[in-house]
């Protein structure tokens, strides 16, 4: 994740948006959080596929931050999974998060009409206006 200088500030129209983070590396994953949260998200931490299937299905979050490169399942499969599960892949907007941008990863991002970003080119701060603006916040 690339650094960005300026505050992140708290707006009560976030208060009842839920993010799902999905991701293995505790570092980036705390971050996000930490970072969210402060912006005033609830936050539900996943470490590995299985975990996010799950909480998408059982938590129904607004939004989802998603890991491709993940245990259990990857990212795209967990889309899959969770769509076998009867969830509407529209009821929550989606970003895969990557390290790199690949051209088959991006192509896939979009058939699950969600946006593909590479982590590090993206600051905390750009990711929040990110959600803000898929959400409409």
């Amino acid at each position: 994740m690339s650094n960005n200088d300026s505050p992140i500030t708290n707006n009560p129209k976030r208060n009842n948006i839920t993010v799902l983070i999905a991701e293995d590396d505790s570092s980036i994953a705390n971050l996000l959080s930490m970072q969210l949260e402060l912006a005033g998200y609830k936050v539900i931490l996943a470490a590995n596929g299985k975990i996010a299937k799950d909480s998408i299905v059982n938590n129904k979050p607004n939004f989802v931050l998603m890991d491709i490169s993940m245990p259990e399942l990857n990212g795209f499969e967990v889309m899959e999974a969770v769509k076998n599960e009867g969830i509407n892949l529209e009821s929550f907007k989606i970003v895969f998060l990557s390290n790199s941008s690949t051209p088959g990863d991006i192509e896939k991002a979009a058939s699950f009409r969600a946006q593909y970003k590479v982590k590090a080119e993206l600051s905390p701060k750009e990711l929040i206006n990110v959600i803000d603006r898929s959400l409409s916040i």
